[in-house]
């Protein structure tokens, strides 16, 4: 892992327990293991970022950070990993997780025509809420929303699993690789004159 590079762009835990607006928060960003990278922090962040990229709620790089300072695992890690859910994503995600609730809670999923009336209806609902006025939509609405948020939670578990087992692979094939490479310049060193 290019540990040097990453540690130029971090921050020292000290520097980071003395700014002044943080209080309590600072001594706790300050604990150096949020910022040391290792096989036991990489994995721990992974499953943490993951987890928390997969949860259908708002909010999700504060949930990470919490998670991160809990379970004292990579914080900046965790906290980019989250982007696994972006704009870019979101659908496909949402789609995956609405696939799998509805497995798991054994309703038919909707077809095109009911997806977008439901948006419709969502769309109106949202237009509703700012305007004050009554949500007779939200019923079939909230009905849908029952499988993505279950989804989703299922959905966290698996790649905030794979997160942490991938990482685990890695992090063991990097260093047999690093091995083998130092045991092969120190045969090249022996067998020169």
């Amino acid at each position: 892992m290019p540990k040097q590079l990453i540690r130029r762009y971090l921050p020292d835990a000290e520097r980071i327990a003395k700014y002044p607006g943080l209080g309590l928060l600072g001594k706790r960003l300050g604990d150096p293991s949020l910022w040391h990278l290792n096989r036991r922090s990489a994995a721990g962040a992974a499953f943490w970022g993951l987890w928390c990229a997969m949860l259908p709620m708002p909010g999700q790089m504060l949930v990470a950070a919490g998670a991160a300072i809990v379970f004292r695992v990579n914080l900046p890690l965790c906290v980019a990993l989250v982007f696994a859910s972006n704009p870019l994503t979101l659908i496909p995600l949402a789609w995956l997780a609405y696939l799998i609730g509805s497995h798991l809670l054994g309703i038919p999923m909707l077809s095109f025509s009911e997806l977008s009336r439901l948006l419709a209806d969502f769309a109106i609902m949202l237009g509703q809420l700012f305007s004050g006025g009554s949500h007779a939509a939200s019923s079939a609405l909230f009905q849908q929303i029952k499988p993505i948020m279950l989804g989703g939670i299922a959905m966290s578990f698996m790649f905030g699993s794979a997160g942490y087992v991938a990482m685990r692979l890695f992090w063991r094939w990097h260093v047999l690789s690093a091995w083998k490479k130092r045991q092969e310049k120190r045969r090249a060193a022996a067998q020169q004159p």
